[in-house]
């Protein structure tokens, strides 16, 4: 929910920096993103302008650009960084002016991406992670979240079972960290594919990024060539694992529509739930030692 004094606030941090900076440039909106990334954001014409305001936040911003530094040495597109500050305070990127996840010229691209990501060793420096909220957040919010779960149908046993697999499964690759077809955008300037989003790179699971982007494909025909993919980079010995995996994948995309109201990809939890129906029938198939049915 907006509040119009944290609002008010987010506009006038970002203003004022833009001022310091001289952008003369119209501020078109401001998001508050404090609570859950620790920083304000400020989309302008060309630009988009992140200010930390949280230490949380700063240290996003550090790792969103070494992010960005080592994906571009891979050869995959990423905002390109106009400024930052020494010290992470804020980055100045160019605003990436997207299309939306379709096609067969995107999603070959989109495959590509993840290709060059996914060869060890991860960059150097942490991942970023979220602060861990309290003891009183966490108990609000777990109660609060497994009663949406219930609601929206996921089975709890089967979550529980399903991620401490998951967690110990090989980190084979470099993992993106959030490979939604959402941040995986056409640039209509470019003319090709960007990558948004690169706080969270860290070691993984094979096809943890392949598999995320099956997950939040809105195309079926897209889907099918990510999921052939897949299939065709998979070798008998580690099917068990890809298909844990793939459940997996879908189950956290099911959970976080229920329980995340702002993922802002169009995509709804009926769409996770049909996918997630999907992985089981494939986790079967591949041999997951955790029963889909369960």
């Amino acid at each position: 929910m907006s509040h119009p004094a944290a609002d008010a606030q987010a506009r006038r941090r970002v203003t004022a920096l833009m001022t310091e900076l001289g952008l003369d440039q119209p501020l078109l909106s401001v998001s508050d993103l404090s609570t859950r990334l620790g920083v304000v954001e400020g989309v302008l014409p060309d630009l988009v302008l992140a200010l930390a305001v949280t230490e949380s936040g700063r240290l996003r911003l550090g790792a969103e650009l070494r992010g960005r530094r080592w994906a571009a040495e891979r050869g995959v597109a990423v905002p390109e960084a106009a400024a930052a500050a020494d010290d992470g305070r804020w980055l100045l990127s160019r605003r990436v002016q997207s299309g939306g996840p379709d096609g067969e010229a995107w999603v070959a691209a989109a495959i590509d991406a993840a290709l060059r990501i996914a060869p060890l060793p991860p960059p150097p420096g942490e991942p970023w992670v979220p602060p861990a909220p309290g003891p009183l957040g966490r108990l609000r919010g777990g109660t609060e979240d497994a009663a949406r779960l219930l609601r929206g149908g996921v089975r709890l046993g089967e979550l529980r079972a399903v991620r401490a697999a998951a967690r110990g499964l090989p980190l084979a690759e470099v993992t993106h960290g959030d490979y939604r077809a959402a941040n995986v955008v056409l640039d209509g300037e470019l003319g090709g594919v960007v990558v948004l989003e690169w706080a969270g790179l860290r070691g993984g699971p094979r096809h943890a990024d392949l598999l995320t982007l099956w997950a939040t494909t809105p195309e079926a025909d897209d889907r099918a060539r990510v999921a052939e993919v897949v299939r065709e980079r998979t070798a008998a010995w580690e099917r068990p694992d890809v298909g844990l995996l793939w459940h997996a994948v879908a189950l956290d995309q099911l959970v976080a529509r229920l329980t995340r109201t702002d993922r802002g990809d169009g995509l709804d939890a009926e769409f996770a739930r049909a996918r997630l129906a999907e992985a089981r029938r494939t986790a079967a198939e591949l041999g997951s030692p955790v029963d889909p049915g369960r």
